[in-house]
């Protein structure tokens, strides 16, 4: 996940920040439970996904910054948002099928796009 996140830092596209946040929710939908451990592990120093919680969550934030700086997002967008979109998406990947997930997540993307 940290190369893919990296990758998109250093070269971001017109979609980098939907990649994103589709790649971290399918990632952590492949083990069940993963989501809310790393929802929970964000904010706990004592979990063993504490120090992985908060890269991701600094990737997410960095990609929403270069996205509210090109206009793509509202500038009221925030990597906590992305953080719990990404959490939500991979319970989401757990409940439903890939293709009823994506819908959800690309409704709650342009939700996030400036209008």
């Amino acid at each position: 996940m940290f190369q893919l996140g990296d990758r998109l830092l250093a070269e971001p596209g017109p979609d980098a920040l939907g990649t994103w946040v589709r790649a971290a929710s399918e990632h952590a939908a492949v083990y069940s439970g993963l989501a809310a451990m790393l929802a929970a592990g964000l904010d706990d120093e004592a979990s063993e996904l504490h120090a992985s919680c908060l890269r991701m969550a600094e990737i997410g934030e960095r990609l929403v910054a270069r996205a509210r700086e090109s206009g793509a997002v509202r500038s009221d967008a925030s990597g906590a948002d992305v953080t719990a979109l990404t959490t939500a998406a991979a319970s989401l990947h757990e409940h439903l099928s890939a293709a009823d997930a994506d819908r959800l997540i690309t409704l709650t993307l342009d939700g996030l796009a400036r209008r």
